[in-house]
């Protein structure tokens, strides 16, 4: 049993924190908060071990085997650089980082530490997709041949229960909040190096984007076209299309169910699973148990190809 350190309690924490609990060999053992008075509340809400207001007082207890990292997106980098430091496996909520720069660095860092470091998409771990995935390597759709995915939700009138930091300059942005997740899921079904992409983003004042698309080409020749706003609503779905058929998914980053449409039938496909955050949570785990320091699901060249498309 591995114990994970949570760093922040905003929002997504708690979803975190439920999928930690369901996973079979984790532990949620500590939590960091600026306020320590929301750490405790949040400990004895999950039956957490140890609270901190203080970051490094976690990082210098020697039970915490991993860091699980849910701040803002602009605190990420250096978060990270300090876990790794104190030889800490990470875990870091997307996008793991800003720029590709600073990717470069991290990763290097973690093989430098001999210590696991993955970015968060659990898109491509839900029990779902990676059944999708498998029968789809076994040709049920037979070659794929394009892939669309689209996520949007119309903040912008009231903002709805979003931060503030999400309309910053730096790591803000539909394309930093919800883009990331077509983007996972198109590139994690194309299976392939990404050749050739073309963005087009509508940015207010020039801070952050609130809506735009990229089209982006394989080496395998699959191409995608992924969608995100934060100017309307949206059917949020995604289309996977092969020469023996198609795969639709509707909330495709999280969902349970998904369409087999093939030679007149639409047959319906169902995985269960009681988290949406605890397959990428026990993916991560058996990673760190086999000694491995990146995922080959989810590592650098992964992350690479996300961010270099979100930050360009």
């Amino acid at each position: 049993m591995l114990n994970i350190g949570l760093v922040g309690i905003g929002k997504i924490a708690d979803r975190v924190a439920l999928g930690i609990e369901y996973a079979s060999k984790g532990k949620l053992y500590a939590v960091a908060s600026r306020s320590l008075d929301k750490a405790k509340m949040f400990a004895s809400k999950y039956h957490v071990d140890k609270y901190y207001d203080n970051y490094i007082e976690m990082l210098e207890d020697e039970k915490v085997d991993i860091i699980y990292i849910c701040t803002p997106n602009i605190l990420h980098k250096e978060q990270i650089m300090l876990a790794l430091k104190y030889h800490k496996h990470v875990i870091c909520e997307k996008p793991m980082v800003l720029k590709l720069e600073d990717l470069d660095e991290c990763f290097k860092f973690a093989r430098k530490q001999k210590c696991f470091l993955m970015e968060a998409h659990k898109t491509v771990f839900t029990c779902l997709n990676t059944y999708l995935f498998e029968k789809i390597n076994e040709g049920i759709i037979g070659k794929i041949k394009y892939i669309e995915a689209q996520y949007a939700t119309n903040v912008l009138p009231s903002k709805k229960e979003i931060s503030s930091w999400h309309f910053s300059k730096e790591g803000g942005g539909c394309l930093y909040d919800i883009g990331v997740y077509p983007l996972a899921y198109a590139n994690y079904f194309a299976n392939s190096n990404i050749v050739d992409f073309h963005t087009m983003q509508h940015k207010v004042d020039d801070i952050f984007c609130d809506q735009g698309h990229a089209m982006i080409t394989y080496e395998n020749g699959i191409m995608a076209h992924i969608v995100t706003s934060w100017q309307c609503d949206m059917i949020n779905i995604a289309y996977i299309y092969g020469e023996l058929g198609y795969i639709e998914c509707h909330n495709f980053w999280k969902n349970t169910q998904a369409i087999l449409h093939k030679d007149g039938k639409n047959i319906l496909i169902e995985k269960q699973m009681k988290s949406d955050f605890t397959p990428e949570i026990e993916y991560a785990i058996n990673c760190i148990e086999k000694g491995l320091l990146e995922s080959d699901i989810m590592g650098y060249r992964q992350s690479y190809d996300i961010l270099k498309i979100i930050a360009c």
